[in-house]
C-alpha cells in the first residue's frame, strides 16, 4: 500500500473574509491551547484507525500562521510519535499579514518545506472588497519572504472578486513568475450562503459574471502558460515539477489522514468526518470519544465514480488499466455509450481517458454528464 498523506484542519483567523464559508474563528491563545491539547489527543488515538506510513503533511484552515508560537511545531511532533512519517512534503497555509520573518524562521523549524499563501489578488481594490486583512504590497512582501527562506511556495489567486479586471490577473502572473513562485492555483470565487457576500449580492452587488470569470481564467490560463506552468488539475498549475504532492492524493484517491475541526479522511474504503463545531470537537474529543460523527463504507460503485471524476480533473486524465485492474470492468464496454456522448470533449485513446484542455473550464459539466 502506497503512503498516506494527512490533513490537520487549523480553524483561526485573525478575521473571517467576506466570502468564507470554511470552519474558522477568531479566537485568542487560550482558545487556541485548548484547541491543541485536543488536536494532539486525536492525533495519538489515530493508530487504532491506520498502522501505515504518511509521506505528506498539509496543516490548512482558517490561518495556521495565526497559531501561536510553537503550536505548529507541537502538532508536527505528535504527528511524528504516532505515525511512521517520512515526508517528501509538508504544506502550511499562511495568509500574508501572519507570514513575518518570525513565523517563517518558525516554521521552517518545525520542518515545514511549502508554504501555500492566500494571495488571492494583488489589486487593493480587490483585496479591500472581499475583507482581506493585506494589501498588495503586503502580498508581495510575503511571497518574496517564503522564496528568500527557500520554501516551496504556491499562491492562490481568485477569479471574479469584485472590481477584478483583466490586468489584475495580468499582473498577479507576472509578479508571481518574476518571483520564483513555481506552483500558483486560480479558484473561482463562490458566493455562498450566510457569508457577508451573499448578503451583499441580495442587497444588489453586481460581481463579474460568469462569462468575465471564464475570461479571467483563459487569461490567467495563457499568463501562466506564456511563462512556463504546466496546468495540471483544472485549478492549479505549476512549474519546474512543483505540484502539490498532498493534493495529488486526493484526485487519485489515495489514503488520506484527517485531523481537527470539520476535517475529512479516507483510509481504503472507510471514510470519515469530523464535527464541525470548534467547541463540539474540543468536548467530544477531550471527554475520550472520537472527533468524527459520521462514517461511511464506500462500494465499489462509489468508489469507482469517485475516481472517475476526481481523475478527469487532471490534466493527465485517467489510466484506463489502472481502473479495470482494481475494479473488474472491461472500461470500454461499459462506457461505451458515455464515450460517445462525451466524444466532443473527451481525448481517449484506449489506454487513457481525459477532458480535452480546451474545455478544462466546464470540467465538472463533463464529469457530470460522462458518469
Amino acid at each position: 500500500m502506497s503512503a498516506a498523506g494527512i490533513y490537520v484542519h487549523i480553524p483561526f483567523c485573525r478575521s473571517k473574509c467576506a466570502y468564507c464559508d470554511f470552519v474558522s474563528v477568531c479566537e485568542g491563545e487560550d482558545k487556541q491551547k485548548e484547541y491543541v491539547a485536543a488536536l494532539l489527543r486525536e492525533i495519538n488515538t489515530g493508530r487504532k484507525i491506520f498502522d501505515g506510513e504518511a509521506d505528506t503533511l498539509y496543516m490548512g484552515g482558517g490561518t495556521p500562521s495565526c497559531l501561536y508560537k510553537g503550536a505548529v511545531k507541537e502538532i508536527a511532533d505528535a504527528l511524528r510519535s504516532a505515525f511512521g512519517l517520512c515526508l517528501n512534503e509538508f504544506t502550511a497555509e499562511c495568509n500574508p499579514d501572519t507570514f513575518d520573518d518570525e513565523k517563517a524562521k518558525e516554521l521552517k523549524e518545525a520542518g515545514v518545506t511549502r508554504i501555500s499563501l492566500g494571495v488571492q489578488s494583488l489589486s487593493d481594490k480587490a483585496l479591500a472588497a472581499a475583507g482581506r486583512r493585506h494589501d498588495a504590497f503586503t502580498a508581495k512582501e510575503a511571497l518574496k519572504r517564503a522564496v528568500r527562506c527557500s520554501f516551496d511556495v504556491s499562491a492562490d489567486m481568485m477569479l471574479g472578486l469584485e472590481g477584478q479586471s483583466e490586468e489584475d490577473v495580468k499582473e498577479f502572473v507576472s509578479f508571481v513568475s518574476g518571483e520564483g513562485i513555481d506552483h500558483v492555483s486560480a479558484y473561482m470565487l463562490k458566493v455562498e450562503a450566510g457569508t457577508p457576500l451573499a448578503k451583499r449580492v441580495e442587497q444588489g452587488l453586481i460581481l463579474p459574471s460568469d462569462d468575465d470569470c471564464a475570461r479571467f481564467y483563459d487569461v490567467a490560463y495563457g499568463a501562466l502558460e506564456e511563462n512556463g506552468y504546466r496546468r495540471y488539475e483544472t485549478s492549479n498549475f505549476c512549474r519546474n515539477g512543483k505540484i502539490c504532492l498532498h493534493n495529488i492524493k486526493y484526485w487519485t484517491m489515495a489514503d488520506y489522514l484527517a485531523f481537527g475541526v470539520s476535517a475529512h479522511g479516507k483510509i481504503r474504503k472507510h471514510r470519515y468526518y469530523n464535527i464541525s463545531d470548534v467547541n463540539g470537537y474540543i468536548s467530544s474529543v477531550m471527554t475520550g470519544t472520537h472527533g468524527y460523527v459520521t462514517e461511511e463504507e464506500l462500494t465499489d460503485e462509489e468508489e469507482l465514480a469517485e475516481t472517475l471524476m476526481l481523475g478527469l480533473r487532471l490534466e493527465d486524465g485517467i489510466d484506463v488499466g489502472t481502473i479495470e485492474s482494481r475494479y473488474g470492468v472491461d472500461f470500454k464496454n461499459r462506457y461505451s455509450s458515455a464515450l460517445k456522448k462525451c466524444a466532443p470533449y473527451i481525448l481517449f485513446d484506449g489506454r487513457t481517458l481525459k477532458i480535452k484542455p480546451e474545455f478544462a473550464l466546464v470540467a465538472n459539466s463533463v464529469i457530470a454528464e460522462f458518469i
